[in-house]
């Protein structure tokens, strides 16, 4: 099929004449294709040096390129070279990522992915294809990554990007199993968003991790309600502080959103205080604001959220004061208004030197 494929992409260009097409073949003891092309084109002929990879990703888009270029210094090398002939290095796979697009490119390799993306540059020719969206399958895969319990994970590796992590620590800091963790790590890999090294795993692309989480982001599941309190700004902040979480290693209640962020990197002041609560900090929180129900003007929001893990990720930027960490505080305000997101952007140059 990924021959086929890529067969059907050069019966695209005028005027060329397909010679030959091999379903794998061996260069010699050590080096096998898995298809080769050969085709003329304006007086010259080439052939298209195909490698399959049914992942995709950019570890083994990586892997396939260097292949590709060992392949091409072993004809090179070859006696048996034709030297009128040039060719033309490919990676073909069921869908390559930007990222894994960008490794291609890098090393002078064409690529095509069954999902439309294609980019084939020889002589006169150009074709480059670009696709919006994603297949379902590798939806499904960046969400696993950002579900809850992986997420828990994902903000210990932000909180220190240039740590070493072996996977018996960062499940203890993520309060995770194992074997999750292990799994949450090797999807990263994959991507190449964490390296392995002699002291552990480290976060070499907090960047590209946390765009594609924000891409990717859905607020936490829960119960949502509004309510209406008539304490505002100093005396609001006073009824609060110290009173609502008396055990500062298990809060219940957590400001979020521009409520957190105010503590972070203070932008805009909105109308509404924003919580994170679990049952019974809900309960504490409504009975010390006196909030009565609001059909029209809430100021207060509150998220009884299922992920408990929020919680034990919490920060505490003065003594009684506990607030959403600042990975969560920026992904809920990318996921909000077009104020929101400038307030998101705010909070990223002050927290996130490496976004």
């Amino acid at each position: 099929m990924a021959v086929d494929a890529a067969r059907d992409l050069l019966d695209r260009v005028p005027n060329i004449q397909i010679n030959s097409v091999r379903h794998e073949q061996n260069l010699g003891s050590d080096h096998r294709i898995d298809g080769g092309i050969d085709f003329g084109h304006g007086g010259t002929s080439y052939t298209l040096l195909i490698e399959v990879k049914s992942n995709g990703a950019p570890r083994f888009a990586r892997s396939a390129v260097y292949q590709l270029e060992s392949y091409m210094a072993h004809l090179h090398r070859s006696d048996h070279q034709d030297v009128t002939r040039h060719f033309i290095p490919m990676l073909v796979s069921s869908y390559l990522s930007p990222e894994s697009r960008l490794v291609c490119t890098d090393h002078n390799v064409a690529y095509l992915d069954l999902f439309g993306n294609a980019h084939l540059a020889f002589d006169n020719v150009y074709i480059e294809r670009s696709v919006a969206g994603r297949p379902k399958s590798e939806t499904r895969a960046l969400r696993s990554i950002f579900a809850p319990r992986a997420a828990a994970i994902l903000r210990v590796l932000l909180r220190d990007p240039d740590r070493a992590w072996r996977v018996t620590d960062l499940a203890e800091a993520a309060n995770a199993s194992l074997g999750h963790v292990s799994n949450v790590r090797k999807a990263l890999l994959e991507r190449e968003w964490i390296e392995k090294r002699d002291s552990g795993g480290v976060l070499v692309q907090p960047g590209a991790l946390l765009k594609t989480w924000r891409e990717n982001y859905r607020q936490p599941a829960g119960h949502r309600t509004s309510g209406y309190t008539h304490l505002h700004g100093e005396q609001l902040g006073k009824r609060l502080s110290g009173k609502l979480n008396p055990n500062p290693q298990r809060p219940r209640i957590i400001y979020s959103s521009n409520s957190a962020a105010q503590w972070f990197a203070p932008f805009a002041r909105g109308g509404a205080h924003s919580f994170y609560a679990d049952e019974p900090g809900a309960r504490m929180l409504k009975e010390t604001l006196k909030l009565t129900r609001a059909v029209k003007g809430a100021n207060v929001i509150l998220c009884i959220p299922n992920d408990e893990s929020l919680f034990e990720d919490a920060v505490q930027p003065a003594p009684g004061v506990f607030c959403t960490s600042p990975i969560v505080t920026y992904l809920d305000l990318q996921n909000g208004n077009d104020r929101d997101r400038e307030a998101a952007d705010y909070l990223a140059a002050k927290c996130f030197p490496w976004l």
